[in-house]
């Protein structure tokens, strides 16, 4: 009999924070939040084992991006495809920031497949920078 504790796997996975979009989000999908924070992480392995991350044609790690908003609905991240990123980058421009930031509103909408790539995805994004205290 084996002495490993599966316990702490499934701790593990009952607080993972979730996606914003799945799969089989609808289009007009909006999420939108206050920025709690913004890292990479190991990208996970489509189709693979649970845990297992994905690797490059030289065996190195995957790194991807996360965005985790603080929503009405609870926490969720967002894992930005080239699509989203453009939609997050033109957002910024448009609220004339330089910065991406923690503490900022951000609100992704998914706006529909894109109809030139069907594996594609296309997004709109309006971004609210931080305020800063003291009025500066």
């Amino acid at each position: 009999m084996s002495a490993t504790n599966f316990g702490q796997r499934f701790i593990k996975a009952a607080n993972k924070i979730p996606s914003a979009f799945a799969k089989n989000t609808t289009p007009g999908t909006t999420v939108y939040g206050r920025i709690t924070d913004i890292g990479e992480q190991p990208k996970l392995k489509f189709d693979g084992a649970p845990g297992e991350v994905a690797k490059d044609r030289y065996g190195n790690t995957i790194m991807q991006m996360f965005i985790t908003l603080e929503t009405p609905v609870g926490a969720r991240n967002l894992y930005p495809t080239s699509r989203m990123e453009q939609a997050i980058g033109q957002a910024m421009a448009t609220a004339g920031a330089s910065s991406f930031d923690v503490g900022a509103t951000l609100s992704v909408t998914y706006t529909g497949p894109d109809p030139d790539n069907d594996k594609a995805r296309l997004y709109t994004a309006a971004y609210t920078p931080a305020t800063v205290h003291g009025g500066k």
